[in-house]
């Protein structure tokens, strides 16, 4: 299966109440958030801005990326907030006066394990904001 998007935030939010809408799944699964559009696979042209996915085997992975857009537009507060990731990205667009509308976001779920797949997704885009590795698979990691 391939990446489904990018889509720009701004996009993917106007075609919420379409039934035919691009949508992320419930299912585990890897996203990136890059700065410019991309065909294929995200590449570091694309100015990979963050790699993010969902720990465990929960279906809250279209949750996760609703918490990743929430924060992105500023709605967190001092000690509140869902997601570190798309607070760095409100911060980021603050800087550089980026709307977060203009973001590409796109996902990925059919890998064998998406904790696995988030890892080596980030070891090979390298992208801008994440603080931190994405945490090691407990099951699969050779390294």
């Amino acid at each position: 299966m391939p990446w489904s998007g990018p889509f720009t935030i701004g996009a993917l939010l106007e075609r919420c109440l379409e039934s035919d809408r691009p949508w992320p799944p419930e299912s585990p699964g890897v996203y990136v958030v890059t700065r410019r559009y991309w065909e294929g696979e995200p590449d570091r042209e694309a100015e990979i801005l963050y790699v993010g996915g969902i720990t465990g085997k929960s279906n809250r992975f279209v949750t996760r990326i609703g918490d990743l857009i929430a924060d992105m537009y500023g709605f967190f507060g001092e000690d509140t907030g869902h997601h570190s990731g798309g607070q760095k990205l409100h911060r980021w667009c603050v800087t550089k006066q980026v709307h977060p509308s203009s973001l590409f976001v796109a996902w990925k779920s059919d890998f064998p394990c998406a904790r696995c797949a988030e890892y080596e997704v980030w070891k090979l885009l390298k992208p801008e904001l994440n603080a931190i590795a994405p945490p090691r698979c407990r099951f699969h990691d050779s390294e």
